[in-house]
């Protein structure tokens, strides 16, 4: 079992693992042929996290349907994404459902992903003496790592804190933006610049710091990192602020929000009975 502090803060990134689950568990489908196995997984899931790490919060964070801020941005942002398959589409509310009938508070809010949800729930909720654990693998997330955040890989077993952030990229999780900035990032159909990776991305954020220095810098640099880093100064200041994460979507109030309740056992049985599961 992962070293989780108990009476922490857990943050799914519920929209990850819906995909794990939906390729990762055995087919289920209910009475009438419906497909529940990310379902029955998530109600597993949940109790199980409830169990092993005490948490003092479980939140559950969706992206919400429709485009964010981030569309009005930039129009083409992860304009080449698949559909999410049907089967996984028809059990989310089913999914939001079980997670609270658990007692789990769950949040979707509209105009923005679930990441910045994320973000601006880590800032209002770390405190010296509450950690915030996030589990996801995106490395978007990284840049909000700090003393009291921290993202958890299940599947490596591994709690990513901010020395291991550093070895992995060679910078601070604070300059993880300007990481993902200049490298873009194909799967959110972000610009960044041609030829530069991790390892060069690296190098320009320890040389000089900020996107505006690199900028402000690159007659210094040759050949065509140069050139490229030259010629993209405009898409490389709008991938920044495509790659930057909300953190002021929440108010210290939340820190008395997002209480835990008791599970409602007589309307999970009958959910259970409805969708053909064995408690």
């Amino acid at each position: 079992m992962l070293d989780i502090k108990k009476h922490s803060t857990l943050l799914i990134d519920s929209n990850a693992y819906m995909y794990r689950f939906f390729y990762g568990t055995e087919p289920r489908h209910c009475p009438d042929n419906n497909p529940v196995h990310v379902v029955y997984a998530f109600m597993g899931y949940a109790r199980r996290l409830l169990q092993q790490y005490q948490p003092n919060k479980l939140i559950f964070v969706f992206d919400a349907e429709g485009n964010n801020f981030r569309h009005e941005l930039y129009s083409d942002y992860k304009s080449h994404r698949d559909p999410m398959p049907e089967d996984l589409a028809a059990q989310i509310e089913l999914i939001k459902t079980a997670i609270t009938l658990l007692g789990i508070p769950l949040v979707e809010q509209p105009a923005v992903e679930a990441d910045d949800s994320i973000a601006s729930l880590a800032k209002v909720l770390a405190s010296e003496s509450n950690h915030v654990y996030i589990f996801s693998r995106d490395k978007d997330l990284m840049q909000l790592v700090n003393d009291q955040v921290f993202m958890v890989d299940e599947k490596k077993q591994q709690i990513i804190d901010r020395e291991a952030v550093q070895s992995k990229y060679g910078i601070e999780p604070e300059r993880i933006v300007q990481m993902l900035a200049l490298m873009g990032d194909e799967a959110d159909n972000i610009p960044g610049v041609d030829g530069i990776g991790a390892v060069t991305a690296a190098k320009l954020i320890n040389q000089w710091g900020s996107i505006d220095k690199i900028v402000e810098n690159s007659h210094w640099l040759k050949g065509a990192v140069g050139n490229n880093l030259r010629r993209a100064v405009d898409a490389l200041h709008l991938s920044e602020q495509l790659t930057q994460l909300k953190i002021d979507l929440y108010t210290s109030q939340a820190q008395d929000d997002f209480h835990l309740l008791p599970e409602d056992k007589y309307e999970i049985h009958q959910f259970c009975l409805k969708l053909g599961f064995h408690e």
